[in-house]
């Protein structure tokens, strides 16, 4: 019996829930709007999203607006993970969602009411390509999940793996059941360390050389450190306009964001190989002045005793 038939009403009707709940902006849509398209004064922005001639521009929007939060996608996961899903019952599920008229209030960040539209089956389409349906989770690590993540946390993670479309080959299934044994779940960083860990399990990862690909990582860090030091010292003394026009990159994460990243892997390798890679930042010296420069040997002798 294929298992993908234990609820698929039930999957149907809360997937039409969330579309209707979805229409709440957040402050990123916001900023999205504010940055791509126009000041998002609530009249205009009723307009533009009742406004047929601006179709393309709108459709982007309610794409940006109608994909499914982390906190929808936990309240769907018990559902797509108790199920099997074939491409054909893929196929049905959204023939059944398309033929269901869905009606969504779109609303400010404050609750205030913009309008009430009706979802376009293009937005219906991709909030189910973004679930993901046919991912299953491998049994030897959801065994690990379940012996070492607790349930609450064990749900936020299967979310993510989903999302990561992760189809594991055999090292990367040793090396994140590793993750999940050896990772304390209870760490306020072990999801920013799970999506560390994640975004660096390449296909050619395995047990032997995980570590070195961690450490590989955090001196590419420190060194993007280094250049986003250099980068404010030299903005110190000229523009920025002055700089570009120089060639002088700017950096490509905030200082902070780069020593959050770093200390993620010595969290990651301390718990899964009880050590981590040392970097010993350079040391700035005073010119060394030579004393004697028409004698080699004193010149050296110089330079080795100051």
């Amino acid at each position: 019996m294929n298992q993908s038939h234990i609820a698929p009403i039930e999957l149907l009707e809360t997937i039409i829930k969330a579309l209707e709940n979805s229409g709440q902006l957040s402050e990123s849509v916001i900023a999205f709007i504010e940055t791509a398209l126009f000041p998002a004064q609530p009249k205009a922005l009723a307009a533009f999203l009742t406004d047929d001639e601006s179709e393309s521009e709108r459709d982007s929007l309610l794409d940006l607006i109608f994909s499914p939060d982390l906190a929808v996608q936990m309240t769907l996961e018990p559902l797509l993970e108790a199920a099997c899903w074939s491409a054909q019952d893929r196929t049905a599920l959204q023939d059944q969602l398309q033929a269901s008229p869905i009606r969504a209030w779109i609303k400010m960040p404050d609750g205030r009411q913009l309008a009430c539209i009706l979802v376009p089956d293009y937005i219906k389409s991709r909030f189910l390509e973004r679930l993901n349906l046919s991912w299953q989770l491998e049994p030897g690590i959801r065994a690990s999940m379940d012996e070492g993540l607790s349930p609450a946390m064990a749900l936020k993670v299967k979310v993510r793996l989903r999302n990561a479309n992760l189809r594991p080959n055999a090292d990367q299934q040793t090396v994140l059941c590793r993750f999940f044994e050896r990772m304390a779940d209870d760490d306020p960083d072990y999801l920013a360390c799970m999506d560390l860990f994640l975004s660096l399990l390449g296909k050619d990862v395995n047990a032997e050389n995980v570590y070195d690909r961690l450490a590989a990582h955090k001196r590419f860090l420190f060194r993007s450190l280094q250049q986003a030091k250099r980068f404010e010292a030299l903005l110190r003394h000229s523009n920025m306009e002055t700089l570009m026009l120089q060639g002088v990159r700017a950096p490509h994460a905030p200082q902070d964001e780069l020593n959050f990243q770093m200390r993620l892997i010595d969290l990651i390798c301390a718990r899964l190989f009880g050590k981590t890679e040392i970097i010993v930042p350079p040391m700035d010296a005073p010119l060394r002045v030579v004393t004697d420069l028409d004698t080699p040997d004193a010149a050296v002798q110089s330079l080795m005793d100051s």
